[in-house]
């Protein structure tokens, strides 16, 4: 894709892709029953962290829940990976009054020895981890107030700096939500703060969906590799959130991040950086892609990945039609699983009487249409 380049969709083609999109994130929805299991984890292990056994007690801790979920932005696992549920705990301490190494080793404590969650906990290097049999496990991030800063920026551990970072998980939420073009974004919590309902994807945001397809075809992209190189969630859905322009077609809005992003990418290298800096547009300080600082080729994989899909993307909105094939390497599986579903709906209206000609040529309903369809029985011409 040439930086800059302009061009003009049909908005016939344009509709027709939108609406094989919109069934594709139906199709990367989690199920019900499986983001219910998430809620009901996420309760329990709340109530564990609140109760009169937990260290955390007096410091009247507010929980909350961070990531996909929180966002919206939730993408069904492929081939078996783990789904992961992220959220906070963070204490009403000024972060100066607590040491950050005995904040985790206290929470893993905790959770390690208690009768549920004891071998299922793990110690990473910002969290603690309760990784569940079936595939899921969900990280719990403690925190503490960072009272140098007004707002909600909050202080995490950082075992390998053996010290604190910066962060600011609800300054995020509320930066992605005003990214939506939502007008009025809540922020109350009061102690354990509930995950919201899973959205209907015929009530989302564009840039919601076009997170959900970004991150799909980064599953896919980098599963072809080393899975261990493709760029963590965190950092396409903010530069995903930072490039969008409130466009409301996913078609066009996918293109126009792809472009964003490449810009900055090209920007970074004029200026002689070694890499683009990402950051927590709600905390400066944070910088969410500091990982590429000890993984060159995990950059170099995330340039060469989004050149890719901003080229084929290009190209395939200027086709006008025959994308299927295309559409299937990009976001995999859903895909077919959509055109299967609307030709079976497609066959039975025909077969039906309930397809008709359009004036402009186009399939309709018959009651938009002018001339009926005859059914295809597929026995030849007739």
């Amino acid at each position: 894709m040439v930086a800059g380049s302009t061009f003009s969709v049909p908005q016939d083609f344009s509709d027709a892709l939108d609406d094989l999109l919109y069934g594709v994130c139906e199709q990367l929805q989690l199920s019900d029953a499986r983001y219910d299991l998430a809620v009901g984890r996420y309760n329990t292990l709340n109530k564990v962290l609140e109760s009169a056994e937990s260290p955390f007690r007096y410091f009247r801790p507010e929980i909350y829940p961070q990531g996909s979920m929180a966002l919206g932005t939730t993408v069904k696992p492929i081939d078996g990976s783990p789904h992961d549920l992220d959220f906070v705990l963070q204490l009403s301490r000024d972060h100066n009054a607590v040491d950050p190494m005995d904040l985790i080793e206290t929470l893993y404590q905790f959770l390690h020895q208690h009768a549920i969650y004891g071998s299922m906990t793990e110690r990473k290097n910002r969290c603690v981890r309760i990784e569940y049999a079936d595939d899921f496990y969900m990280d719990v991030l403690p925190a503490c107030l960072n009272l140098a800063v007004s707002g909600t920026c909050v202080k995490i551990p950082d075992c390998s700096a053996q010290g604190w970072a910066d962060s600011n998980p609800l300054g995020y939420i509320a930066w992605f939500k005003g990214r939506t073009r939502v007008l009025k974004v809540q922020r109350i919590f009061d102690s354990a703060a509930p995950i919201p309902p899973q959205q209907a994807v015929g009530d989302k945001e564009t840039l919601k969906l076009a997170v959900q397809l970004f991150k799909r075809w980064r599953d896919l992209y980098y599963a072809k590799g080393d899975p261990k190189l493709a760029p963590i969630s965190i950092v396409l859905t903010t530069l995903a959130a930072d490039t969008y322009k409130g466009e409301r077609s996913v078609s066009k809005a996918l293109e126009s991040i792809l472009r964003g992003i490449i810009r900055l990418i090209d920007e970074s290298r004029r200026k002689g950086e070694k890499r683009l800096r990402v950051e927590n547009f709600s905390n400066p300080a944070e910088d969410l892609s500091e990982r590429w600082d000890s993984n060159q080729a995990a950059y170099a994989a995330f340039e060469k990945g989004i050149r890719a899909f901003g080229d084929r993307w290009s190209r395939l909105l200027v086709r006008d039609g025959g994308v299927d094939g295309e559409l299937k390497e990009l976001f995999g599986e859903p895909v077919a699983t959509v055109l299967k579903k609307r030709a079976s709906q497609f066959q039975e209206l025909r077969s039906k009487g309930k397809l008709g000609i359009s004036p402009s040529g186009a399939i309709a309903t018959v009651s938009a249409a002018i001339i009926p369809a005859r059914p295809n029985t597929f026995y030849g011409k007739e």
